[in-house]
């Protein structure tokens, strides 16, 4: 008889049926509830994830705008180039006996340790080089091709290229290995030069490739915007290969020049010397650009502001008459030389044979404030403003003493300036006493529609004289150019009359603290034609040998430039400026009037005076605007004896200023609060 079946069996089985049940029903819950969660509550986050894993946005760079000078002509460009990566990880596997390394440094013409130890630094990416040449690049593609190497690849990229090589390169500058500006022109500009990229949609397919939804914009719509600069390609060579005669001929570490519009602030050339290639700089420095970026102190040219601001503020008059001592001057425990001799001379004689002792003088008319605010408000000590890198303001420090207001007042001591800053102020003379700001960008243009976006206008910082002083003085610095006693003769023009003041400053030496006796910075800055300026020209040069004075090394320079300059502007010569001597420059006044002198002659009568004046007589100097104890100090360096009355400046004296009168005689100085 059989059995029936265990009920204990019987109801595991149930039980083990019970829960498989149980759980297939949760999981299907889950599943479902899964399906919800995804279909329903995430859909609209899904699907665009499920978009993004196919739709990409490619970003496109634009090709970096042009840099032409004033006429269009190119400058700076871009180009096509290629570029090789390579992935160090999958190389290596590939190349287990390094001999694709050594391959590929042999297209590249590259060491093959600096390779091998630039692939070692690890990492998925790996520059080897940027921008290679269009054969180099050929090579290595055909060698991946063949040797099926996948480690290795090329991409497009453009390179910045400079065709005309060394012009102008200082003010260009150079861009990076990822195209953007580095320095000069380039850096200044950049955000313009860039453009903005283009952004394009595109898809992915299943293995990953790019394929684009649309095309791309073309080449010229994503191009950064043209800039156009106020240089002249014809007088940027000129004054390059001008200011490399005159650095060469005077075996001279470094140049640099400046050549602008004083009516508009443009700058036409911006030469440094030595030049540097752009495509190919050698370092930093060679790429830098002196005119902007370096200070020294300017010496004599100085001597024209500081003289201009005198005669605007009714310090100097004139005519008035200064003692220059024969050349030799004592301050305090200094004592001052000029280069030669100047007897009793006046402003215009001063600036002619850059009279230091006479440029002391007219400082201490102006006093310490004084002089810091004429420079001050000839540029100095403030940016030019021309927009370029590293450009510097210098320095004008106020005197502390005597002898650092005496050798303010002639451009050495506390006073630094660049060249450009040097020439801005000139072109304040030539201009009728209005500071311009210099500007290098003529105007910036659309690529594509050619809108301007941007045209700068001339810009007056300030009225640094009047007018009329202004001419006063631009009349006088004929004089430096045209007199046989003038210090800048070799800057004399065939054919127009210029004018200019030349600079020779010793340098500081670090070592004594002092000055050093054998190294100087030589200069002539100027303008023509004399009456209405059309170029204002600064050559300046650092250490010449032999001959060391601006008159000699610098003043050449200029010439050329000017020359070419005035014909490129199509200015007509001037048939008299040879044959006839330089206006006012020549003449000799009798006799200055009691109180207020005419429009002066720039050879002052004190010269002539001078020159018949009896033995143990002095002529009385001019006091008017002195502070007391300044006016009592001149008086008694003459061994006269001084009669102060009130306190203040000086407004009055007798004897009057320029009478001849004997040793210790008695001078009443008439003194009133200022304002």
């Amino acid at each position: 008889m059989r059995a029936g079946p265990d009920p204990r069996a019987a109801r595991w089985i149930a039980i083990r049926i019970t829960v498989f049940a149980v759980l297939l029903a949760a999981g299907l819950a889950a599943v479902a509830g899964r399906v919800f969660w995804l279909q329903v509550l995430q859909r609209d986050a899904l699907a665009g994830e499920a978009v993004d894993q196919y739709l990409r946005e490619l970003v496109l760079r634009p090709r970096r705008g042009v840099i032409t000078d004033r006429s269009g002509v190119l400058l700076a460009g871009s180009a096509d180039a290629q570029s090789a990566y390579a992935d160090p990880k999958l190389l290596a596997e590939h190349d287990r006996s390094g001999a694709a390394v050594r391959r590929i440094a042999r297209i590249l013409k590259q060491d093959p340790r600096a390779l091998q130890r630039k692939l070692a630094k690890g990492g998925r990416f790996v520059w080897l080089e940027r921008r290679i040449p269009p054969a180099e690049a050929a090579a290595l593609r055909k060698w991946i091709d063949e040797e099926r190497v996948r480690a290795v690849r090329l991409v497009p990229e453009t390179r910045r290229y400079y065709p005309k090589l060394e012009l102008a390169a200082q003010v260009l500058g150079v861009v990076d290995d990822d195209g953007a500006g580095r320095e000069g022109v380039e850096l200044a500009e950049d955000e313009l030069l860039r453009g903005e990229p283009a952004r394009v949609p595109s898809l992915r397919d299943g293995r990953g490739r790019v394929v684009l939804a649309d095309a791309p914009s073309p080449g010229r719509e994503r191009e950064g915007a043209r800039v156009e600069l106020t240089l002249d390609q014809g007088l940027q060579v000129v004054t390059e290969r001008a200011l490399a005669r005159a650095v060469t001929g005077s075996r001279a570490l470094s140049g640099t020049a400046v050549a602008m519009d004083p009516r508009t602030g443009e700058v036409l050339a911006l030469a440094s010397y030595p030049v540097a290639n752009a495509n190919a700089p050698r370092s930093a420095d060679a790429i830098r650009n002196r005119p902007v970026t370096d200070a020294f102190e300017p010496g004599s040219t100085i001597k024209t502001f500081v003289i201009a601001a005198a005669l605007d503020r009714g310090a100097v008059g004139p005519k008035d008459p200064f003692d220059c001592g024969a050349g030799r001057w004592p301050v305090g425990s200094h004592v001052i030389h000029d280069t030669h001799p100047v007897g009793w001379a006046g402003p215009s004689r001063i600036l002619v044979e850059s009279s230091n002792i006479g440029a002391a003088h007219v400082g201490a008319r102006l006093g310490r404030e004084g002089v810091r605010e004429a420079l001050l408000a000839f540029g100095f000590g403030e940016r030019p403003g021309i927009g370029l890198p590293g450009e510097i303001r210098g320095q004008v420090l106020l005197a502390r003493s005597d002898i650092a207001l005496a050798t303010q007042s002639f451009g050495q001591g506390p006073i630094t300036a660049s060249p450009l800053q040097v020439t801005t102020a000139m072109a304040a003379i030539a201009n009728g006493g209005a500071l311009v700001r210099p500007r290098l960008v003529k105007r910036v243009l659309d690529p594509a529609t050619g809108q301007v976006l941007e045209a700068p206008a001339a810009e007056v910082v300030r009225q640094a004289v009047r007018p009329e002083v202004a001419a006063m003085v631009a009349r006088w610095l004929v004089g430096v150019v045209e007199e046989p006693k003038g210090t800048g003769k070799r800057a004399r023009l065939d054919g127009w009359r210029a004018a200019g003041k030349t600079g020779t400053a010793q340098k500081p030496d670090r070592i004594s603290g002092g000055y050093s006796s054998d190294r100087h910075y030589s200069s002539f800055v100027g303008f023509a034609p004399a009456e209405q300026a059309r170029i204002a020209i600064g050559v300046f040069i650092d250490e010449p040998r032999g001959e060391i004075y601006g008159g000699e090394v610098a003043a050449p320079a200029f010439r050329e430039i000017a020359e070419y300059a005035l014909r490129m502007m199509g200015v007509p010569p001037d048939p008299s400026a040879v044959r006839t001597p330089p206006p006012a420059a020549v003449e000799v006044a009798q006799a200055p009037p009691a109180d207020e002198p005419p429009e002066p002659p720039a050879v002052e009568w004190a010269d002539r005076r001078q020159a018949a004046m009896p033995a143990g007589s002095v002529a009385v100097p001019a006091l008017a605007g002195l502070p007391m104890r300044a006016a009592i100090r001149r008086l008694e360096e003459l061994d006269l004896a001084p009669e102060p009355s009130g306190s203040g400046r000086v407004v009055g004296q007798t004897p009057a200023a320029g009478k001849v009168v004997g040793r210790g005689s008695r001078v009443r100085v008439t003194l009133a609060p200022a304002g």
